[in-house]
């Protein structure tokens, strides 16, 4: 994955990436999460066929 996308994810204020576990992480509860910030990572990663899962309380793997 790009650094720019990367820094693009690290932008939101409910989200950040974590380069070791490799997925993008929720800084928030599942009750205070941002909808619209996740569904937004999720259209860049797609837009930039960037391989992915969906994990628990709204965390998104990056599948290698």
């Amino acid at each position: 994955m790009s650094q720019k996308l990367i820094d693009e994810i690290n932008r939101y204020s409910c989200f950040k990436f974590d380069q070791n576990q490799n997925r993008v992480v929720n800084l928030k509860s599942k009750e205070n999460t941002n909808i619209e910030e996740f569904l937004g990572i999720q259209f860049m990663l797609d837009n930039n066929r960037v391989l992915h899962k969906f994990e628990n309380n709204f965390e998104i793997q990056i599948v290698i």
